[in-house]
């Protein structure tokens, strides 16, 4: 029976996208487990997966072990991830960065460029200079992805961002008022567009694109380090904006009763006022130290200010804290070139543990060098979406 409101073409197209997302998803899965999570029959199934097949969409490959036991082993189907490629771009106020990746969110190209964004300078006026820079990346890309092959765009942006209109609300470090993106980047791009806010979008490439989306976790706090903090949270698997695309503004809960005025919320002792690279940075000069990076000043309290170090990790541990007494996520996954070496992780680990908090906490598995795979996520999950 064909649920009201459904016609059969539409039925067709959902079932078609279903199948899709859950290949991409689960990385391989035979026909038999994708009727059962469908509630399909495995007629129904065969039929759609060989029009996928025909498309060149998806491709049977791998077995499943026999486990001794009686039977025809499983066959799996999986993405061809040399069908088409997706453009991962993200934009902060230090750089623009594109990437191009297969469908499988392997990275084919990657290209860094100067921030189109500048003091004084109008939103639409970096616009026009973004859609310069993007057009002129895709004409060099073009020997390694035709144009055609590239079936979408996902635009990453730090700040509050509108992912439903695509709407950049705020983000007085790039530009002034709201800005609309991906009207002007589809129009310019000839491709479908996707934007979102970085961090959820970084979130969503931990659960897309890492081991994490074998068994991804039922409640995901992702925490973002450098050059302030942002956090994200993802339930059964996708990231949740909010009822005004707030969520996750952990850099901006308090932790300190005093502090200097935070630049972007207004008010004194929250996380980020304190350990941005601007906190860390003055309290370096201070003691003569001048360091280039966020994990090069962290690596300096580490060396030569224990007890500062240990106030920075404990700051983070106490609003992670508070955040999981909030949101109860079942994994914390710390992202971000701070946390790869060093003993910041341990130590922030080992001060949210200590209050017997019952969640895992985890290094990122992404390369805090890549943020524009976060936007590749966005592309890729918007396509398998439908």
């Amino acid at each position: 029976m064909i649920p009201r409101g459904l016609s059969s073409p539409d039925l067709r197209k959902r079932n078609l996208t279903g199948i899709l997302r859950l290949i991409h998803r689960h990385g391989g899965i035979a026909r038999n487990d994708l009727a059962r999570m469908l509630r399909l029959t495995r007629a129904s199934v065969t039929y759609l997966v060989n029009e996928l097949m025909a498309e060149g969409l998806v491709a049977e490959g791998g077995l499943s072990e026999a486990a001794g036991k009686v039977g025809r082993r499983k066959i799996y189907m999986n993405i061809r991830a040399e069908a088409g490629a997706v453009l991962g771009v993200a934009l902060d106020f230090e750089r623009l960065q594109i990437v191009l990746t297969d469908l499988a969110g392997s990275v084919l190209a990657v290209r860094n460029l100067p921030s189109p964004a500048a003091p004084g300078l109008e939103g639409q006026a970096v616009v026009k200079i973004l859609v310069a820079q993007l057009a002129d990346a895709m004409a060099e890309l073009a020997p390694i992805a035709d144009k055609s092959r590239i079936i979408g765009a996902g635009f990453i942006v730090t700040g509050r961002v509108d992912s439903e209109s695509g709407v950049s609300l705020r983000e007085p470090r790039l530009w002034s008022g709201s800005l609309a993106l991906r009207e002007s980047l589809q129009s310019a791009l000839g491709i479908p567009v996707a934007v979102d806010n970085n961090v959820r979008a970084l979130a969503l490439a931990e659960l897309l694109l890492t081991d994490a989306k074998l068994s991804p976790p039922p409640g995901l706090l992702f925490v973002k380090y450098g050059p302030g903090v942002g956090a994200a949270w993802a339930v059964g698997g996708s990231p949740w904006p909010g009822a005004h695309f707030r969520s996750g503004e952990l850099g901006h809960t308090l932790v300190e009763n005093d502090g200097p005025v935070c630049s972007y919320c207004g008010r004194k002792g929250c996380l980020e006022s304190l350990v941005s690279a601007r906190a860390l940075g003055h309290i370096l000069e201070a003691r003569g130290i001048k360091s280039a990076s966020i994990e090069d000043m962290c690596s300096a309290l580490e060396m030569d200010d224990p007890p500062a170090f240990a106030v920075l990790a404990q700051r983070f541990a106490r609003a992670i804290g508070n955040a999981i007494e909030v949101c109860d996520p079942s994994v914390v996954t710390l992202y971000g070139a701070p946390f790869l070496n060093g003993l910041l992780f341990e130590e922030i680990a080992r001060r949210v543990v200590s209050n017997e908090r019952p969640c895992e906490i985890r290094r990122s598995a992404l390369d805090p060098d890549l943020p524009a795979l976060g936007g590749a996520a966005l592309a890729l999950d918007r396509f398998f979406l439908g």
